[in-house]
């Protein structure tokens, strides 16, 4: 199959946590950063938020990096968690000035992305949310974030645009948590640019079954991108694709597969020590190593395993296939 991968530019330079605030490498500007992912095999995407990493002022060199890479822009994303002034929310902050300012900002997005068409523009309630019991109008607060991504969707009627759900943090709790809430908006917003970006971390931490979240989203035929990743199901750690959840990962692979997904693999990782270039590399091999399996699988009669639901069957055969790989 053709394996479309994507890249976040985001780690591609120095990456911090709390204990270590300068990083764990030497910072990188978007153009090298976009460079050495040009140098990677497999990728032919890039994703990007405007306007920390794409702006007006290094618009110009971004297009001439690109031009010479031959990468594309596959996400492009408004960037509404970073500022202070969204502390609150941005598309639920009860400050109507404030929630114009987020608007905004995501129609600047738009505007700017026309010229390099991506294929999705993803919008994350990262700080639309709360962390106290009593601190919020639940119902408000929702009604505020289905006005203003409305809006958007009217703004630009061509553009795909996505929610990319997860239940906390930076909040403690985020609205839009789960796929059921995600898609129950979604559906209520009722407008054909408007989809789900599935992130195979976010859906982890709150324990869903990757497979039937899919199952769920394609009911609707509102999938429009995915984010790769792997978690201890605790935290969203973003570390290499497979390597924990082995056996989700393959069957949500295995879905994606039966249902000739033919969007882009978004790799969001998050490498704070290792050379992002070689997780990167190992999460694209351990990609196509999931759809090689994928489709050995399919060769076999896994409809009658699915019917009988013997779970000693699918185990024998699982493992027999692995060791014919070995």
């Amino acid at each position: 199959m053709n394996l479309k991968i994507s890249v976040g530019v985001w780690y591609m330079g120095s990456v911090y946590d709390r204990f270590v605030k300068d990083g764990y490498r030497p910072q990188q500007n978007m153009v090298n950063r976009i460079r050495s992912i040009s140098e990677i095999e497999g990728v032919d995407g890039i994703e990007i938020h405007y306007p920390t990493e794409i702006n007006e002022d290094n618009i110009d060199a971004i297009r001439e990096i690109l031009a010479k890479t031959g990468l594309k822009i596959v996400q492009f994303c408004p960037h509404l968690w970073v500022n202070p002034e969204w502390k609150y929310g941005a598309f639920s902050n009860p400050d109507p000035g404030i929630r114009k300012d987020a608007l905004d900002l995501a129609k600047r997005a738009v505007d700017i992305s026309r010229e390099f068409k991506p294929e999705v523009m993803v919008y994350w309630p990262a700080q639309d949310g709360y962390d106290y019991f009593f601190q919020v109008d639940y119902n408000r607060r929702l009604n505020w974030m289905v006005e203003c991504l409305t809006e958007l969707c009217d703004y630009c009627p061509e553009q795909k645009f996505a929610i990319e759900y997860k239940q906390f943090e930076p909040r403690t709790h985020i609205f839009l948590g789960r796929v059921g809430e995600v898609m129950t908006i979604i559906n209520e917003i009722d407008r054909d640019n408007l989809g789900v970006n599935l992130d195979i971390g976010h859906a982890m931490i709150v324990k869903e079954n990757l497979s039937e979240s899919l199952a769920l989203i394609n009911r609707y035929d509102k999938l429009y991108h995915t984010h790769w990743n792997d978690n201890h199901t605790i935290f969203d750690d973003d570390i290499i694709v497979g390597s924990v959840n082995f056996w989700q990962t393959l069957e949500f692979t295995y879905w994606l597969y039966k249902n000739n997904y033919n969007k882009w693999h978004g790799l969001d990782l998050f490498p704070y020590r290792e050379d992002p270039s070689h997780i990167v590399r190992e999460s694209i091999d351990n990609i196509r190593f999931f759809y090689k399996m994928s489709e050995k699988i399919d060769k076999f009669d896994m409809e009658e395993i699915f019917y009988s639901s013997d779970p000693v069957k699918m185990n024998r055969f699982l493992r027999d296939l692995l060791q014919r790989n070995i």
